[in-house]
């Protein structure tokens, strides 16, 4: 369970810069003053007066990419993604520069798991070469994305 514990004493940061070493643990206090501890000296961390928890998990995804199978490829491959909801799903393929080359829908997709097949054309049907892609899978307000590998 993820926690998030905001006070309103201080701030506790873990981080590594040229000030601290990656065996000290720093300290804002709310005046402004700055606590170095060394970690070994630490044996129990105890928060009081906290204001407030976060007890959130990570939110449950609308969509979830699967991934493309086969990968590497040579002639088509499949995208496999799995939405929470009935709803328009969009595909946009890019080549390794980032230009976009192929706009692939899936309009009215069912929820759970669905794939849409690429067929390595350019959105002009000409063949693409072999190199390195990456598919951007967009649904609701979720975008995610993923390398795939073409070998002809």
């Amino acid at each position: 369970m993820k926690c998030t514990i905001i006070t309103l004493i201080l701030t506790v940061v873990f981080f590594f810069d040229a000030k601290s070493q990656a065996d000290t643990l720093v300290i804002n206090l709310k005046n402004n003053q700055v606590e170095k501890i060394p970690i070994s000296q630490i044996q129990k961390i105890t928060f009081e007066n906290v204001t407030g928890v976060d007890n959130s998990i990570n939110p449950p995804k609308d969509l979830t990419i699967k991934g493309n199978y086969p990968n590497p490829f040579d002639e088509k491959t499949n995208i496999e993604f799995e939405i929470a909801s009935f709803g328009d799903v969009v595909i946009i393929i890019y080549d390794n520069n980032g230009n976009q080359i192929q706009k692939l829908k899936c309009q009215n997709c069912q929820a759970g798991k669905n794939n849409i097949q690429w067929n390595c054309l350019d959105k002009n049907n000409n063949q693409v070469r072999s190199g390195v892609y990456y598919y951007e899978v967009r649904f609701n307000n979720e975008i995610q994305s993923k390398k795939m590998i073409l070998i002809k």
